[in-house]
């Protein structure tokens, strides 16, 4: 069975010093996209897991010891497609900015 997609949200995000993305998920798409722009020099540096994008991970509320199944280093121009409906959320990250913009896609109305 064929089903028409379409784009359910589309978002950008400008995160500065010390910012971060809980952990949630997309409810109303099929395949979820972060597309990096910018960078903070830390994470282009590659000194730690700061602002890596952490796909599995559990929202901390839960209380759950998951760890995250997979964790992505961002870089510009950098895209990552991955299941709407898989945790995510991203490691914090201490001074500079990160500008990314994303989308879901999921079934047409």
């Amino acid at each position: 069975i064929r089903r028409k997609v379409t784009f359910t949200g589309s978002w950008s995000v400008l995160l500065q010093g010390a910012g971060f993305h809980s952990a949630h998920t997309h409810p109303k798409g099929w395949i979820s996209s972060a597309l990096y722009l910018v960078v903070p020099d830390e994470v282009a540096a590659r000194q730690s897991a700061a602002g890596h994008l952490a796909l599995g991970m559990a929202p901390q509320e839960l209380g759950l010891p998951l760890a995250p199944y997979r964790t992505v280093m961002p870089a510009p121009a950098r895209q990552v497609l991955f299941p709407s409906t898989l945790w995510h959320g991203t490691h914090p990250f201490t001074e500079g900015e990160r500008m990314t913009v994303a989308f879901d896609i999921g079934p047409a109305a």
